[in-house]
């Protein structure tokens, strides 16, 4: 039979059990929060600021080699410090793309993705390895591609070097990366036709398999193409058919200085209401705007005026309306419109970046209209 003393011990014992969990349940969080104070320290500790600085500032500077030596002092001093993550994902960029030394790339991108990488990060730091271990046989190129690539020499420097890469090295890995860059340099010169041949040439080592970019490139870059080349021949076959017209018909021998001198009062008055705008154009704020309209292309589209008008002239001193008021009444103002159309638009296509200020003309015209049509509407409504 179990007595009172017998049972004493095991009361003990479960009396004493709470206060033990207590303990270690105590000193486990004294435990976890000293941990990071640690790492903490060490991460904002002067030597590890101060190396991390120094990486930070030759980098901005571009003196890369004093910047990878600072961060892989923090690497290889301070493995449990918080810059230690910054340091070896630096240098598996600067590695990459500065000094181009693509087997220590790898090895810190290694490093990075082995100790830092997230969920989100990992695929692309394994695409990234794979890509530069294939591209091991073919350093040189890719040095020479990245030299290129951050040169930040200008379109002219990029599109000369890279096709001379390409003719060096017609077997690239990165050919459709240079092929892609070539094409928007091109459109960014303003030379459409080269830019959609780039494009063509980029969907054929890819595969047809353009980015959604990329496609709408491509077809801006025809388009723009079709423009300077296909409208703007029209546009002069426009502008020959209706001179050589009005010269066949000799109007000169209708010219009397009574007729020229009444004609000449369109000219004038063409001129006078010129003068009389360009205070109004150097009033237009256009510093918001993609486009700013210099002083020569106005005072150019007011001497092409000038030559219309002259050519109506000419059109309407033709023998051929003598027997025929009626039909020159009626085709002068159709043959004028025509004409200055094409003058015009040949005025704007040759410009720098002529077809996107087309556009921009597209845009804003469509714009007016629908301003227009929403007021006639309103007005409707109201009456």
């Amino acid at each position: 039979m179990t007595t009172t003393m017998d049972m004493l011990p095991l009361k003990l014992v479960i009396i004493r059990r709470p206060m033990l969990i207590q303990s270690f349940v105590l000193t486990l969080f004294i435990s976890l929060f000293f941990m990071p104070i640690a790492g903490f320290t060490e991460q904002d500790s002067p030597a590890v600021n101060e190396l991390k600085q120094k990486a930070q500032a030759a980098f901005v500077k571009g003196n890369y080699a004093e910047a990878a030596a600072s961060d892989e002092e923090i690497a290889r001093q301070y493995p449990n410090s918080q810059a230690r993550h910054y340091a070896v994902q630096m240098l598996g960029t600067i590695y990459e793309e500065h000094i181009v030394d693509i087997k220590k790339a790898v090895k810190w991108d290694r490093e990075f993705l082995k100790k830092y990488a997230d969920y989100r990060q990992a695929p692309f730091y394994n695409d990234k390895i794979a890509s530069l271990e294939k591209a091991l046989n073919q350093e040189q190129a890719f040095k020479t591609y990245k030299a290129i690539q951050f040169a930040n020499k200008g379109d002219e420097f990029i599109v000369k070097q890279y096709e001379a890469l390409l003719k060096e090295y017609p077997d690239f890995l990165l050919k459709a990366d240079v092929e892609r860059e070539l094409a928007y340099a091109y459109a960014r010169m303003d030379k459409r036709k080269q830019s959609a041949q780039e494009f063509e040439a980029l969907s054929k080592t890819e595969g047809n398999k353009l980015s959604t970019s990329d496609q709408i490139a491509l077809r801006t870059a025809n388009r723009y193409w079709q423009m300077t080349w296909v409208w703007a021949w029209l546009a002069w076959a426009v502008i020959v058919i209706l001179w050589t017209a009005v010269l066949i018909m000799k109007p000169w021998k209708q010219l009397t200085w009574a007729s020229t001198r009444k004609f000449l009062l369109w000219p004038v008055l063409w001129v006078v209401l010129v003068c009389a705008s360009l205070p109004t154009f150097y009033s237009i704020e256009t510093s918001g705007y993609p486009i700013v309209i210099p002083d020569t292309m106005v005072f150019i589209a007011a001497v092409l005026n000038l030559i219309i008008l002259f050519w109506l002239l000419l059109l309407t001193r033709a023998e051929l309306w003598h027997t025929r008021r009626r039909t020159l009444i009626w085709l002068s103002p159709v043959l004028t419109v025509l004409m200055t159309t094409a003058v015009f638009y040949l005025f704007v296509v040759y410009q720098p970046n002529g077809p996107f200020i087309t556009d921009v003309f597209a845009v804003k015209w469509q714009y007016l209209s629908g301003e227009l049509r929403e007021h006639g509407r309103f007005l409707s409504v109201i009456h």
